[in-house]
Formats: C-alpha cells, sequence, structure tokens
C-alpha cells in the first residue's frame, strides 16, 4: 500500500512540475507532424530562407524538406557562407538545446535577386535577433522589399520579430513566440495566440508546429483564395471529429457560472457511452460549493507537500497549484458501481476492467460535450490519491470507486494544443511490428 501510494505522489509530483515548468507545448518532446496524405505541387515555385547564426536548426530544416518534398526548390540565405544552428532532442528532462550543428547557404544577403522567389521564410531561434545585430539595415531592407514584390512572408516562433523589424505588420494579425509578442504590438500587429495565422501575405506560426508553417504557406500558393485541402479536411468539416481535435485541458477558468441547464446537457451525453450488456456502472457528482473545493485542495496538498518540500518546492506553490485546478464553477466526480462485479476472482479483474472503460468512455463524452458546447474541461486524475477523503466528504457509498474527477468552466486562457505523435508512429495493421 505504501509502495502504491508513494507511486501516485511521483505521478502527481512530475505532472505539477510539467505544468508549472511551461506552457502545454513547451512539455512536449515532439514537434509537429502533417497526419493527412496532403500532396502540394510546388514544383513552379522558389523559396527563400532568411538565416542567421545559432537559428533553430529543426524549424529550418524540417519545413525546408515538406517543400522539398512538394517539389519546391528551397535556397538559403545568409550573412556567411556557412551558419551555427542549435538542433534539439529528447531528453529525460524534456527538450534539450546544446547540440550544434552546420547548415551551408546557397547565396550571401547581397546576392539575393528576389524577383526569382514566391516567399521569404523566416525561422526563429535568436537567428532573427543575430540578423539584425549583423546588418539590420540591409535585412529589414530585404524584407520591405519582398513584401512591396508581393511575396508570402512567413514566420515562425522568434520569427515574426524581422517581420516587426522590418514594420510589414501593422494592422495584421499575428503570432509568435511569447518572448516576442510585445515586439509585434509594438509594431502595430493584432497578435493573437493561434498555432499559425495567414493574414494577407503575411503567415506566422508557433513552435513546435512545422507541419502547419508548411502545410499553411503551400496552400497560400496553390490556393490563394482559400479552399485548400486541408479547409476540407474531416476535422474541420465534420462537428464530431472537429470537437474531438479541438479539445483542451484547460487549467484557467473565468469566474463565470455555468448554467444547470448545460451541465445537464454533458452528462446526457456521458450517459450515452457503451457499457458491458448496458449495464451503465456510472454514477455522477456534481460540486459546485466552493467550501468542498476547499477541503479537497486542503486534503490534496497535505497528502503531497512533503513530495515536494523535500525537492525544495515551496509549499505554497504547490497549494496554487492545487487551488488552480478547482477553480473552475462546476466540478463533476464520476464514479464506478462495483457492486455488479463478479465475485469470482478469475473474472473480478475483467469486470473491473470493464467497469472502469464504461466510465471513462463516459467521462470522453463529458470532455467532448463541452468542447462542443464552447465549454472548457480538464480530466483531473490526481484526486485518485485522495479517493476514500472525497468519497466521506461526498457521502458515497462503498461499493462505487472514484474514476475521475472532471473540471467545467467557461476558458479564461486558451493554450496552444499539445502535438500529437504522428499516427505512422503508433499504427501496426494486421500485427505488431517495429
Amino acid at each position: 500500500m505504501r509502495l502504491k501510494i508513494f507511486w501516485q505522489i511521483a505521478f502527481i509530483l512530475i505532472l505539477v512540475l510539467t505544468t508549472i515548468a511551461g506552457d502545454s507545448v513547451l512539455g512536449q518532446v515532439w514537434w509537429e507532424e502533417i497526419d493527412e496524405s496532403y500532396h502540394y505541387d510546388l514544383s513552379k515555385f522558389n523559396l527563400l530562407v532568411l538565416l542567421g547564426d545559432d537559428f533553430d536548426y529543426h524549424e529550418t530544416v524540417v519545413i525546408k524538406k515538406y517543400w522539398e518534398d512538394w517539389g519546391a526548390k528551397v535556397d538559403i540565405a545568409g550573412v556567411a557562407p556557412e551558419l551555427t544552428g542549435h538542433a534539439w532532442k529528447v531528453t529525460s528532462q524534456g527538450w534539450d538545446r546544446s547540440e550544434n550543428r552546420q547548415i551551408k547557404t546557397d547565396l550571401l544577403l547581397s546576392q539575393v535577386n528576389l524577383s526569382k522567389y514566391q516567399v521569404l521564410f523566416m525561422p526563429g531561434g535568436n537567428s532573427p535577433k543575430n540578423l539584425l545585430a549583423k546588418d539590420s539595415v540591409s535585412v529589414t531592407r530585404l524584407i520591405k522589399q519582398a513584401d512591396k514584390n508581393g511575396l508570402l512572408l512567413a514566420a515562425i516562433c522568434h520569427g515574426p520579430h524581422l517581420l516587426a523589424a522590418a514594420d510589414v505588420i501593422k494592422d495584421h494579425n499575428v503570432t509568435g513566440h511569447r518572448e516576442i509578442v510585445s515586439r509585434l504590438s509594438q509594431a502595430g500587429g493584432r497578435v493573437v495566440n493561434e498555432v499559425c495565422v495567414v493574414d494577407g501575405n503575411i503567415i506566422t506560426g508557433n513552435f513546435p508546429y512545422f507541419g502547419t508553417m508548411a502545410m499553411k504557406v503551400a496552400e497560400k500558393l496553390l490556393y490563394p483564395n482559400g479552399g485548400g485541402p486541408s479547409e476540407k479536411s474531416p476535422f474541420v468539416t465534420n462537428a464530431v471529429l472537429k470537437a474531438i481535435k479541438e479539445r483542451r485541458s484547460i487549467r484557467r477558468f473565468q469566474d463565470k457560472a455555468v448554467d444547470p441547464n448545460l451541465i445537464k446537457i454533458i452528462l446526457k451525453a456521458a450517459i450515452w457511452a457503451p457499457s458491458p450488456n448496458n449495464n451503465q456502472p456510472w454514477k455522477f457528482v456534481v460540486v459546485r460549493d466552493r467550501g468542498v473545493k476547499e477541503k479537497i485542495v486542503e486534503t490534496l496538498v497535505n497528502q503531497t507537500k512533503i513530495a515536494f518540500e523535500k525537492r525544495g518546492y515551496p509549499s505554497d506553490a504547490v497549494k496554487r497549484y492545487w487551488s488552480n485546478l478547482f477553480s473552475s464553477p462546476v466540478h463533476i466526480f464520476a464514479f464506478c458501481d462495483t457492486a455488479g462485479v463478479e465475485i469470482d476472482k478469475d473474472w473480478q479483474n475483467i469486470d473491473m476492467l470493464h467497469c472502469m472503460q464504461s466510465v471513462s468512455a463516459a467521462c470522453q463524452n463529458i470532455l467532448l460535450a463541452a468542447t462542443a458546447l464552447d465549454l472548457g474541461s480538464l480530466w483531473i486524475g490526481a484526486t485518485l490519491i485522495i479517493e476514500p477523503e472525497i468519497k466521506k466528504l461526498l457521502k458515497v457509498p462503498k461499493n462505487f470507486q472514484l474514476v475521475s474527477t472532471i473540471a467545467i468552466g467557461y476558458v479564461a486562457d486558451k493554450s496552444l494544443p499539445p502535438v500529437r505523435k504522428s499516427l505512422s508512429r503508433v499504427l501496426f495493421y494486421e500485427s505488431w511490428s517495429e
């Protein structure tokens, strides 16, 4: 039992540290890949990459390769014949950018003839800052001329800093790394927190959405008035698939009450989940009372503060974390009725698994229904470590087991979506293969 509790607390510790370390995207260990089998014919197009030292290697190389695979001619222009960038790699601690890699440029900035190109692309890292430090006059003049010539100006992560420096984003919707959003605003850009934004000839995006950036540029070239393949994706046109893709784990909610009728609609969706023999083993407790939530937060803090304090993490910050998860106006506690689980030990584990699967499916319906109703949600698995206290507080009968707690409310701060592994990395046909 003690070992079980230890691993539960260790799991929560990892969860909290990951969350506090940064937003959900920065906590990922993959960059985005395009799963859809789009093929764009870019054989008639020439694209130019504007690059300085300490550029983001993967932003540059991965996006460039998409365009080359689609037939485009892609040149790299820089301030030197060879430039050094930083490459990301995955470690047990997340992202590590200590590895340097070199790229040979195809031409120097002074040799660029913009009439040959249809796109000017600016990756991030410290490339924008170093380009401006090296020769801001030539760099901004090049970008302004490209804009005047009608080229698509594409930039990702810190790259939009160059667009701001060249004064070409005024009255345009733009996005970029949070470190440069104030600079974008100062330059007259309308900053939005999106994966990728297309506004006229300006295309700006965020790390690590490499596939989306490549795709948006390709579609703007081939379908300048819209109507490209990505806009016809079932995950755009089909309401159910759209809700699945747009669902997010929200950790910041508005202090705004949720209409009880909406909660009923969400729970009606929950009970349409599948269950063995239609036994419907779920029960839900809806909690709005702040006093009850404060007791739950206090219990969670008491259960985890020792583990955090041993690692030098302040207990007041831990309390803020748990309090934040229980700041939404509504929490739904989902329970599984174990009374129907077979007594026969050979079947008990299987029946329990069936029961948990059914309630978990109902919980997924809750998340999707909330998304469809323009509400945010968060699946809080951490409450399992204080299940006895929660059951006592909510007066839950002995034969019911807690499966999940789900926060529901209006979104206060919608973060960028976490990227997913490519389907090809997790899918096998007929049998497992490496």
